[in-house]
């Protein structure tokens, strides 16, 4: 019998492969018995009434749409954020900005969302007294607003590491070949950081496609995401349809780091410069 080798750096990656089949594997074997067995036999039934449902093609088509905006809307505003704080002179004013956006994150996600609504609740109430009128304050617009400023930092960090990792020699090159500040940002730093882009549209679309809490607390009928109809499934004891949900967000998202890794390639392949 060969003798383990204590000594032997595979070990090392022991733990993590308990944790992954733990927490990884055994589960997603769950889901897909679920799924095809939920009746006790091997079954497309579960499946077959997932994508022949109208209602849950629109769900699962609102909830793109409402992830996507807001990761969007996140890229508008993190990036020239990230841009400007990377671009500070002084570290110790960088690390107290980044500080000053991460620092809510800390604080747990659901009372973030509550204080969100209580907040607009409260506004959009002293503009009715004002104007005389009533406002609804959920909807679409109140969701995805909470989505941008609920996952902004996730977008703002990746962006912000990889041009503070920008090398100046870049710049300094481009300049002196000629090229204005403006064209050296669209043709060397931009692409340079497309790499933080990819990753933190990932970091916010993935979480956002399948909110749950939000959609619940800031959202409304017309915003009834998938994330929600997993929670019905599961409150309807009905573990086959939640498996099927959750294996369809679990595609979703596998389709996603596959397009962001194709465009991460592409971005690799094509460094910049200003020719």
């Amino acid at each position: 019998m060969k003798k383990i080798n204590f000594n032997s750096r595979s070990l090392f990656a022991l733990p993590y492969v308990i944790y992954m089949t733990i927490f990884v594997v055994i589960p997603l074997f769950m889901l897909l018995f679920f799924a095809f067995f939920g009746e006790g036999s091997f079954s497309f039934a579960e499946i077959g009434a997932f994508f022949t449902d109208g209602s849950q093609w629109a769900t699962v088509g609102r909830s793109l749409r409402i992830a996507l905006v807001a990761s969007l809307w996140c890229i508008l505003i993190g990036y020239p954020l990230a841009y400007a704080i990377a671009k500070i002179k002084s570290k110790t004013v960088q690390y107290m900005i980044l500080m000053a956006v991460v620092a809510p994150m800390w604080i747990n996600g659901l009372l973030r969302t509550v204080a969100l609504k209580d907040f607009i609740t409260t506004i959009t109430d002293l503009i009715a007294n004002i104007a005389d009128t009533e406002i609804d304050p959920t909807g679409e617009t109140l969701l995805t607003l909470g989505l941008i400023i609920d996952y902004l930092p996730f977008m703002l960090m990746p962006i912000y590491l990889v041009i503070t990792g920008i090398s100046k020699s870049y710049l300094e090159v481009s300049a002196d070949l000629g090229a204005s500040p403006f064209i050296t940002f669209f043709k060397v730093t931009l692409p340079l950081s497309m790499s933080g882009i990819i990753s933190g549209f990932l970091m916010v679309f993935t979480p956002a496609v399948s909110t749950y809490y939000m959609s619940e607390y800031l959202g409304n009928q017309s915003t009834f995401m998938i994330g929600e109809q997993l929670n019905t499934m599961f409150t309807k004891d009905n573990k086959s349809g939640a498996a099927v949900i959750a294996l369809v967000l679990l595609v979703l998202v596998g389709v996603s780091v596959f397009i962001a890794n194709q465009l991460s390639r592409i971005g690799n392949n094509k460094k910049g410069g200003i020719a």
